[in-house]
C-alpha cells in the first residue's frame, strides 16, 4: 500500500477561494477583498481572479506551485488579513469556501499538512475538493450496454 508521501500529486491542481451569490463577479471580489491595490496580488504569477455567472474565484494554480500546501499557504497569506471581509461576505448571504481542484487518477493523492489545515480552519470557511476530467477524455455512457 502506498503512503500519502509516495503518491504523485493531482494534475492541474488549483486552490481557490470561491464566492458565489447574486451580483458576484471579479470586480466585486477584488473590491470586497481590497485586492486591486495589493502589490503582492497583481504581480504574482499563477494567482488570478476568475468569474462566471454569480460567482468569482481567487485562484492559485500550478504556475505558482504544484504543491497543494504551497498553493494553500499563498491563499491563506492573502486571505488571513482579510478575514473580516470574508465574514462580511458570509453575513451578506454569499457562499464562501476554499476549494482544491485537480485531476485525481489512480496513484495520485492530495497531501495537506496539519499547519495548512489549521490555517484554513482559522479562515472560518468550508473546504471542498473537486476532481475534474482531463479535456478531451470521453465520458463513459452508463447506458451504452443497452445497445
Amino acid at each position: 500500500m502506498e503512503t500519502g508521501a509516495n503518491l504523485k500529486p493531482w494534475a492541474n491542481l488549483s486552490t481557490s477561494l470561491v464566492v458565489s451569490g447574486r451580483e458576484v463577479d471579479s470586480a466585486f471580489l477584488l473590491a470586497e477583498l481590497q485586492l486591486a491595490a495589493s502589490e503582492g496580488f497583481s504581480s504574482s504569477d499563477g494567482v488570478d481572479i476568475y468569474s462566471g455567472p454569480g460567482r468569482a474565484t481567487l485562484t492559485i494554480d500550478e504556475r505558482h506551485s504544484e504543491s497543494a500546501d504551497e498553493q494553500a499557504m499563498e491563499l491563506i497569506g492573502l486571505l488571513s488579513p482579510r478575514k473580516p471581509a470574508l465574514d462580511r461576505l458570509k453575513e451578506a448571504g454569499k457562499t464562501v469556501k476554499v476549494d482544491f481542484s485537480g485531476i485525481a487518477e489512480s496513484g495520485t493523492g492530495l497531501h495537506i499538512s496539519p499547519a495548512v489545515l489549521a490555517g484554513l480552519a482559522e479562515l472560518g470557511v468550508p473546504v471542498t475538493f473537486t476532481t475534474v476530467r482531463e479535456s478531451g477524455e470521453g465520458e463513459e455512457d452508463p447506458l451504452a450496454w443497452l445497445g
